[in-house]
């Protein structure tokens, strides 16, 4: 039942939430190889299954050369990934339930 106290009916009054959590989470997906987001594992390279395979080459290329520009690509590809497979929606149940876990 949704009713008029519940952050999810109005997902742009949590805004800057999102943004943050957003952030957050792929900073842990950087640096940890992967993340929990609304109780589910993600790994980077469930990310990578959704880029496509010349977008994948440039990934790999990162981790062989160590090229920053081919780097700053590479984290804009997982990123995009990111935002297409976790939505605003997404974001803002898993900052809900962080906040009902404490």
């Amino acid at each position: 039942m949704i009713t008029a106290n519940n952050p999810a009916n109005d997902v742009y009054e949590y805004e800057s939430e999102i943004i943050d959590t957003r952030s957050d989470l792929f900073w842990e997906l950087q640096t940890t190889g992967s993340v929990f987001i609304n109780r589910c594992e993600v790994s980077t390279f469930e990310l990578l299954e959704n880029v496509s395979d010349d977008d994948k080459a440039d990934v790999f290329s990162m981790l062989i050369t160590g090229n920053d520009d081919v780097k700053s690509h590479a984290i804009d590809l997982l990123m995009h990934s990111f935002v297409n497979t976790y939505d605003d929606d997404a974001i803002l149940r898993h900052y809900i339930d962080s906040l009902t876990d404490l």
